[in-house]
């Protein structure tokens, strides 16, 4: 008899006994916790045994024995409020570590059980003191057997600066890894590496512990955590958004012919004057965005 987890980004099947079937159990692959149903066409099998003392896998007797299977949205909000709940139960640690002054050392154990117990990874998929051409990386992190993240870790509380991020920097640029993550335990800050004739870095988003979990830093924890890396649209979409949105971007769009001519168009509708595109371009640059 066998099942398979109910993850539609995973999709593990595991041989099962009969007397399993109802039950919540969590999957050794991805994390996800699924109702235990009989599978008519197994593969890649291996044993999966239920935790007689987790939670998760008491007989749910008040709980359908079918259910629909759940959209990749739904997925993601279960994996969010399981982030939200384990850094709840984890900042009274994070916060006495952070009064005590905790060293680098101590701060890292701190990371470990984060990337565990937060954003999903197992100790397989962790690498630590990674070198590669002499540049080293603290952490480096796998999904599916593929490197997909750096981190530099630092001393808890210790105030995070870009440049801080070169040794991280450098190892991504020799192994081709785009995802650098800086933190503190506290604070934590992904940066994008583009590769040309040099290396650029750019902050993609930021999240801190201290003022509590907000429902977008809870959907930046699960970007970095395994599932969310797994589904890699989701961070290279942010990005291009954010890259989209940038400074320099907006400002070309606003002084493009067409834009000019739409705004132009419009003041003198409004107001009865006439004006040249050069005279409005002008205008833009000195007065609005003070290019000058």
């Amino acid at each position: 008899m066998y099942t398979v987890c109910d993850n539609p980004e995973c999709g593990q099947r595991y041989k099962i006994k009969p007397e399993l079937l109802g039950k919540m159990a969590r999957c050794k692959r991805c994390q996800n916790i699924f109702e235990v149903q009989e599978y008519k066409e197994p593969v890649k099998i291996i044993d999966l045994q239920c935790d007689e003392d987790d939670d998760t896998c008491q007989d749910q007797s008040t709980q359908p024995q079918t259910r629909k299977r759940r959209s990749p949205a739904e997925v993601m909000t279960e994996n969010i409020a399981i982030i939200k709940a384990e850094v709840k139960e984890l900042m009274p640690r994070l916060n006495t570590a952070l009064d005590r002054g905790d060293n680098e050392s101590d701060t890292r154990l701190l990371i470990n059980k984060m990337l565990q117990r937060v954003l999903g990874y197992s100790l397989d998929d962790i690498k630590t003191e990674q070198k590669v051409e002499g540049k080293r990386a603290d952490y480096v992190l796998s999904v599916n057997g593929e490197d997909c993240l750096i981190i530099e870790a630092k001393k808890i509380g210790m105030p995070l600066k870009q440049n801080q991020i070169f040794q991280a920097t450098s190892y991504g640029a020799h192994s081709g890894i785009r995802w650098v993550i800086l933190t503190n335990a506290i604070v934590w800050q992904l940066y994008h590496l583009s590769f040309g004739e040099k290396i650029e870095t750019d902050l993609v988003f930021s999240i801190e512990l201290r003022d509590g979990l907000d429902d977008d830093e809870a959907y930046y924890f699960y970007l970095l955590s395994k599932t969310g890396m797994a589904r890699k649209q989701l961070l290279d979409k942010l990005w291009q958004k954010i890259s989209a949105l940038c400074y320099d971007n907006i400002v070309n769009a606003i002084l493009t012919d067409d834009v000019i001519s739409k705004i132009r168009a419009t003041l003198s509708k409004q107001t009865g004057c006439r004006i040249t595109n050069e005279e409005l371009r002008a205008s833009i640059e000195n007065n609005i965005l003070q290019l000058a």
